[in-house]
């Protein structure tokens, strides 16, 4: 394990022991090591906004929000066209606030949403900008319907001399749910843990069965959890099975969206215990 992972590792441990112990009012003082972390992100509708403060809170980092010295558009199709153009072109955008004070900063959480299922434009910005050599880097985002994995990959070509880890992401429209603030919260807890634990993905990916056919119940789990998703034309070829507090469900799938070419992705959907939800996809990989 490297020097900056073990920092990371550190930090959450301090965070944590900060969270749980001493007198009342005591748990809001972060760890001295914690303050060595800071939450560097950007926001286009405020869900990544409010998983970066969850991160702050869960570890005691500094928040350093990354802002447009030109905001984008005000309309969806507008904002689309510009940010095609700076992803085809490779101009990204202005900054406000393009190089922070991180010298101070060994563990950088870096939060985004997925722009064309990638790292988006305003972040690699930020990426350009600064040089995050010897530094840990945990990557978060909010996306429509996936982006983590590869956002991250993403990150370690354009970070080679950092730390890059598993990375954490949530869908926008979980967040911003009834009760979806309370969700990512539960999710953040839980990914926190698993990189305290040093998992890595192939680890966090098991536990399921062997791929087989799709049975018919399987196949109403998938319809119904994909219903808002029809624009991805998700085509369902088998499908794996983890039992947790309900279900979680990996189904292998052909993909045919935005005019590409059909790939091959894996689904991941949720079905909670009888009584207590609908089935819901958590992200396309």
């Amino acid at each position: 394990m490297g020097n900056a992972k073990k920092l990371v590792l550190s930090a959450l441990a301090c965070a944590a022991l900060a969270a749980c112990g001493g007198e009342k009012g005591e748990s809001a003082k972060a760890a001295p090591a914690a303050a060595k972390s800071a939450v560097v992100f950007y926001s286009q509708n405020g869900a990544t906004r409010s998983l970066a403060k969850i991160f702050a809170e869960a570890t005691g980092a500094d928040l350093v929000e990354i802002k447009l010295a030109k905001p984008y558009p005000s309309t969806y199709d507008s904002t689309i066209a510009a940010v095609r153009e700076e992803r085809e072109t490779g101009r990204w955008p202005e900054l406000e606030n393009a190089k922070p004070d991180l010298a101070k900063y060994d563990t950088l959480y870096l939060g985004y949403p997925i722009m064309f299922g990638a790292v988006p434009p305003p972040m690699r910005a930020f990426l350009d900008s600064n040089d995050l050599s010897g530094k840990t880097v945990v990557p978060f985002c909010t996306y429509g319907s996936g982006g983590r994995k590869a956002s991250a990959e993403e990150i370690k070509t354009l970070e080679p001399k950092a730390d890059v880890t598993i990375a954490m992401g949530i869908s926008n429209r979980r967040i911003t749910a009834e009760n979806g603030t309370e969700t990512a919260r539960g999710e953040v807890s839980l990914f926190l843990e698993n990189l305290r634990a040093g998992k890595t993905e192939e680890v966090l990916c098991g536990g399921y069965s062997e791929q087989r056919p799709l049975t018919a119940e399987d196949s109403a789990v998938f319809a119904k959890a994909t219903e808002p998703y029809a624009y991805l034309g998700l085509k369902p070829l088998s499908v794996s099975t983890q039992v947790v507090a309900g279900m979680n469900y990996r189904f292998a799938c052909e993909m045919n969206a935005f005019g590409g070419p059909a790939k091959q992705v894996d689904v991941k959907i949720f079905r909670p215990l009888p009584g207590r939800g609908e089935p819901e996809l958590v992200v396309v990989e």
